[in-house]
């Protein structure tokens, strides 16, 4: 099994192919890539091995499903497991991040509107406190860089 300093250009070029398009038939990966059908498998099998690639998902428009205010939203507590439990419990919540900082954490929200929003900043000042950045526009999204 190869090393993650092993990986070559090829691996990384089958990774932004599978992140931009991850129903690609492998038969059009391995004319990007300029290689056989099964060695192309083999790499993506290798690659889901090691936990490079994790999963397979689907990207969903957040307007057509009634989340299309998104805000991160610093918060400072001192109830970090209880405040973690509500999060996980908040269909509002899509990431939720450990930080470094004046605050512990960050929060992704995405909700229908600017006062849903505010009703869930209003149910967070049981576990600490919060400001809120709201997003007028996504630029780049989902992208990792390597």
């Amino acid at each position: 099994m190869k090393n993650y300093s092993d990986l070559d250009v090829v691996d990384y070029k089958i990774m932004e192919i599978l992140q931009k398009n991850a129903r690609i038939p492998i038969s059009k990966i391995s004319q990007k890539v300029a290689m056989s059908q099964p060695s192309v498998k083999e790499r993506i099998s290798k690659l889901e091995e090691q936990k490079i690639i994790l999963s397979y998902n689907a990207v969903l428009n957040p307007d057509k499903l009634d989340k299309g205010v998104t805000a991160f939203i610093l918060f400072k507590t001192e109830k970090c497991q209880s405040f973690i439990e509500f999060c996980k419990d908040s269909k509002a919540v899509s990431e939720l991040h450990r930080i470094s900082g004046d605050f512990n954490y960050l929060i992704k929200v995405q909700t229908i509107s600017i006062e849903t929003l505010a009703d869930f900043q209003d149910s967070l000042t049981e576990y600490g406190s919060s400001k809120s950045l709201i997003s007028m526009k996504n630029h780049i999204e989902s992208r990792l860089v390597f």
